[in-house]
């Protein structure tokens, strides 16, 4: 598999960047220009129509939080053939609970 980019367009712009041959090019910037390391780099990964999220593996799943016209990819996890969908979201909600100091653990069933 490749790698995909995740990126988020100012649509109060659209008039903007929907005429721009560069925009492809922009974006391509400001993702390889940058190690997505956090909140220092932020000003790297944008644009003047947007933010380049993240750059990853195609076999990363990621939790990211949108805000505004931006956004931060905060944790990750990998997903394998043949895992059913609880498989992987609950690989990536454990991901991001350790992430954030936690455990995630089962409720008992109810009697």
């Amino acid at each position: 598999m490749g790698f995909r980019t995740v990126v988020v367009l100012n649509n109060d712009l659209t008039n903007e960047w929907e005429n721009d041959p560069e925009l492809g090019r922009k974006i391509f910037l400001a993702a390889s220009m940058s190690q997505f390391g956090g909140d220092k780099d932020r000003a790297r990964r944008t644009f003047p129509y947007g933010e380049t999220i993240e750059q990853v593996h195609a076999d990363t799943q990621t939790v990211a939080f949108l805000d505004g016209y931006g956004g931060k990819a905060v944790a990750w996890s990998h997903w394998y053939r043949n895992q059913t969908e609880d498989q992987k979201n609950l690989a990536m909600l454990k991901a991001l609970a350790d992430k954030l100091g936690y455990r995630v653990s089962k409720k008992p069933k109810k009697a």
